[in-house]
């Protein structure tokens, strides 16, 4: 007799990395709901994304693919024709699918999100925005000529306001003044009228428990399963987290501009305090998204289907707060960004709760799903079911195209000229992380005591130990069709920005 397929829900906390979740030893109590959830789960201890950002690394997740395989890399965003893909799969099996994001760049719209039988695009405003973020190419770039630097550098109100009359005293350009700062107004006053979910997640965060607590009142008496896929974007920038939830931050921070502005800035104590609040406010938010996450188990538990559902929560890349110079999630592959929580709540007959140590990468979850609904489609060889024994020898991430961050590279690069930009990595099952520079530096690092990289071993091995390492990364790029993807993009993700 065939055994009943069990319901699958697949939640992502879009942007909430391992290292600030305190079930992962954060010395902050951030995830207290988590931590109670885990005890139901099986919770994997080394989980890497194999991408820093949000397209490519959810393209896996649906693919079981890596990023220049499934094509969804920086600076194209689309999936590749004819590509197996989780939810048509999952509806030939006779699954009903639903899907829900805050993320515009997670839904229909995006080529990410196909097929879904009802999606809720609840960002679906904010993705013309999020690409000119990404490209460093939004209101920062609104106007080409001298004021691009005081808007670039600017790093609040009173900052503007002050380089702004610098401007206008320097070159005597008061309409261009006046015209800029109307529109920075009037784009402020809108954020501030009608959020996005970028603006303010809160309000999507809750219009999407209510959208959760309907899908399962209506699938209450349904006889077939059911495949729910959920975005939440509540610790995604712009860090806002409801007043009564600010156990670190203080009731008056806020975010004043996009922590990737930062990439524009000098090292300095200003500089420092400022990234620590925005630091203070991430984890505020994590600390209301636990407390949604327990709220939205709770539904799950009080479901007569419950029983018969595999949850997996998840994330699908980190955040970075000047760890190594580097802030938000971009121009790095550290594992502030790659480091992600993975909880897996089994029903008793599949799997029993507890702590998986095994090497898992985000791709693992496509053929683990896959597996869960005897699908007969073929498993690619980049993908591993976390039903079968260990088999993960490494875990890959990539960063095809950096230059698609090419304003705040060119930061980077003449604040640090020896800056270039990581874009392949590995993990090995030994806990070794190997990370290749674009410019062909190696660095080494030992995860055995500590996943975030602590100090960087190349410099003590021997000529013959880094020629076998870059032979193995040589060789993981040629089998994941890295050098194809970059010559896809016409070949400049090879050359150093000038």
């Amino acid at each position: 007799m065939k055994r009943k397929l069990p319901n699958i829900i697949l939640m992502v906390l879009d942007t909430v990395g391992a290292k600030h979740l305190s079930f992962y030893g954060y010395p902050r109590p951030t995830s207290p709901n988590l931590e109670k959830i885990a005890q139901e789960c099986l919770v994997y201890s080394r989980c890497f994304a194999p991408a820093c950002w949000t397209v490519p690394s959810h393209a896996s997740i649906f693919t079981g693919l890596y990023p220049s395989q499934h094509g969804a890399f920086e600076g194209r965003f689309i999936l590749r024709d004819n590509l197996s893909h989780l939810v048509p799969i999952l509806k030939a099996q006779g699954y009903a699918t639903y899907g829900i994001s805050a993320n515009s760049l997670v839904s229909p719209a995006s080529g990410l999100c196909r097929g879904f039988d009802e999606f809720y695009d609840l960002g679906f405003r904010d993705v013309s925005r999020l690409k000119a973020e990404f490209q460093g190419s939004g209101e920062t770039q609104a106007k080409r000529g001298g004021h691009t630097a005081w808007v670039q550098t600017a790093m609040s109100p009173r900052d503007m306001l002050t380089k702004m009359l610098h401007y206008l005293w320097k070159t005597g350009q008061a309409g261009e003044v006046l015209k800029i700062s109307i529109g920075m107004v009037t784009r402020q006053a809108q954020r501030w009228l009608k959020p996005s979910p970028i603006d303010n997640a809160t309000p999507y965060t809750r219009k999407t428990v209510a959208l959760i607590r309907d899908i399962l009142k209506r699938r209450a008496s349904a006889d077939s399963p059911f495949f729910l896929f959920v975005n939440i974007l509540q610790a995604h920038q712009n860090y806002c987290p409801p007043f009564r939830w600010r156990r670190f931050s203080g009731w008056h921070d806020r975010t004043a501009v996009s922590p990737q502005k930062f990439y524009h800035q000098s090292a300095s104590p200003a500089l420092a305090r400022l990234v620590g609040k925005y630091g203070n406010l991430y984890d505020d938010e994590i600390l209301y998204l636990d407390a949604v996450i327990g709220r939205i188990w709770e539904m799950f538990r009080s479901a007569s289907m419950f029983e018969d559902t595999v949850v997996l929560i998840t994330s699908d890349h980190g955040e970075h707060f000047g760890e190594k110079g580097h802030y938000t999630h971009i121009l790095s592959l550290y594992n502030e960004l790659l480091w992600v929580p993975l909880l897996i709540r089994f029903p008793r007959n599949l799997a029993s709760p507890g702590l998986d140590r095994r090497l898992v990468s985000l791709n693992d979850l496509y053929v683990t799903i896959l597996d869960l609904v005897e699908s007969p489609m073929p498993h690619p060889d980049t993908s591993y079911s976390l039903l079968a024994p260990p088999q993960r020898e490494l875990a890959i991430a990539q960063c095809i195209d950096p230059d698609m961050w090419q304003t705040y590279l060119r930061s980077k690069q003449k604040s640090q000229g020896n800056f270039s930009p990581p874009v392949f990595a590995a993990v090995t099952q030994n806990n070794l992380k190997l990370i290749e520079q674009r410019d062909g530096v190696l660095e080494v690092y030992d995860l055995q005591e500590s996943l975030i990289e602590g100090q960087d071993l190349a410099p003590t091995l021997s000529p013959g130990v880094l020629r076998d390492y870059r032979n193995l990364l040589t060789e993981l790029k040629h089998e994941t069709g890295f050098y194809e993807a970059q010559a896809e993009l016409g070949g400049h993700a090879n050359q150093r920005v000038a």
